[in-house]
C-alpha cells in the first residue's frame, strides 16, 4: 500500500464503488452504468420527479438538523422551480 499513488487509489475506490452499486441494485457485469437511470420523456416529468427527490432530501436533513444542506438543496429546488414556470 505504501508504493500506491493518489491516481491508483482514486482508480481502485472508483472500481469498488461501482462494484457496489452493481451488487446493492442486483446489476451483472452486463448491464452498462446507464440502466441505473431513467429519464422522463417530457421535461415537466423529468422536473417534477427530480423536486420530489430534492424535497425528500431536503426533509431528512431538516430531521437531522444538516441546515446547510438544507440550503444548498433550497437553491436547487428554486432553480427547478422557475424552471417549471417556464415551462
Amino acid at each position: 500500500m505504501d508504493n500506491m499513488n493518489d491516481e491508483t487509489l482514486n482508480k481502485m475506490v472508483v472500481m469498488l464503488a461501482d462494484e457496489m452499486t452493481k451488487r446493492i441494485y442486483g446489476i451483472t457485469k452486463e448491464e452498462s452504468r446507464e440502466e441505473l437511470s431513467f429519464y422522463a420523456d417530457e421535461d415537466e416529468d423529468h422536473c417534477l420527479g427530480e423536486l420530489a427527490r430534492l424535497m425528500t432530501l431536503s426533509n431528512i436533513y431538516q430531521e437531522r438538523e444538516e441546515y446547510e444542506k438544507c440550503a444548498a438543496i433550497k437553491k436547487h429546488i428554486d432553480r427547478i422551480n422557475k424552471t417549471l414556470d417556464n415551462l
